[in-house]
């Protein structure tokens, strides 16, 4: 959790507190550039669209460093509201919100008589566990760039805008099947408001976890000629960053 004047702390020590939680964000996010070479996330995302690499895990680290950007702009915004003064001018709340707190404090409202266990806010990401055994890890930067995946027992799914299986008939977004075959995406709408989007999604989970009725339904065909891959990263360490 953010530190807070609330907590007792008085400006030096909160002062303290946020550079060093900013700081562990922006290491976190320069270790997700450097496996490939680039300081930009729009570099990594133009050499997944150009396919010289894999896109997956590449995808999710690219919205994992645009996730952490988000939180440490966030937290720069609850600098200049909490201290004011020479650090409110000095702080740069530029860029959206963070979604991930949003959409957590939703998915507790929405079905906490549903949820398995607690939602955990990762540094880039959400892990929700719900009482049928479906697990669900989301990467959510954007109405129109995310990833989400989901376990239910020994199946792997996932849905993500990954700019990189121009084939498929709903391109850029996709859906990667239990037997790592790439087909149309039957669900998401990339444009749509993530709250509408992420909780239709969760609402045919809980009944069809692994979209056979969706598919049928909608007819969401095979992307001819693209490979799939289950390959997708852990969360980042498990860090609240709530109000």
């Amino acid at each position: 959790m953010a530190p807070d004047a609330d907590d007792g702390f008085d400006a030096a020590t909160l002062q303290y507190l946020f550079a060093k939680t900013l700081y562990a964000l922006r290491e976190s996010r320069k270790a997700l550039l450097a496996p490939y070479a680039v300081d930009a996330e729009a570099v990594l995302l133009a050499r997944i669209a150009a396919g010289t690499v894999a896109p997956h895990p590449a995808y999710e680290h690219y919205l994992g460093a645009l996730i952490i950007e988000q939180t440490r702009n966030h937290l720069r915004a609850q600098v200049a509201e909490q201290l004011g003064g020479a650090v409110a001018a000095s702080a740069d709340a530029g860029g959206a919100d963070s979604l991930h707190p949003l959409l957590k404090e939703r998915i507790e409202r929405e079905y906490a008589d549903r949820l398995g266990a607690p939602v955990q806010q990762a540094q880039d990401a959400l892990v929700v566990s719900f009482d049928t055994g479906l697990m669900v890890e989301l990467r959510y930067f954007s109405a129109d760039e995310y990833s989400i995946g989901w376990a239910w027992g020994d199946a792997e799914l996932r849905i993500d805008t990954a700019p990189a299986h121009p084939s498929c008939a709903s391109a850029p977004h996709h859906l990667h099947d239990d037997a790592a075959q790439l087909h149309a995406d039957p669900l998401s709408v990339p444009g749509t408001p993530c709250w509408t989007n992420l909780k239709h999604l969760i609402d045919v989970l809980l009944v069809d976890p692994l979209l056979e009725h969706a598919r049928s339904d909608t007819g969401a065909s095979p992307c001819a000629g693209a490979a799939s891959t289950r390959q997708v990263p852990p969360p980042t360490s498990k860090v609240n960053h709530e109000n």
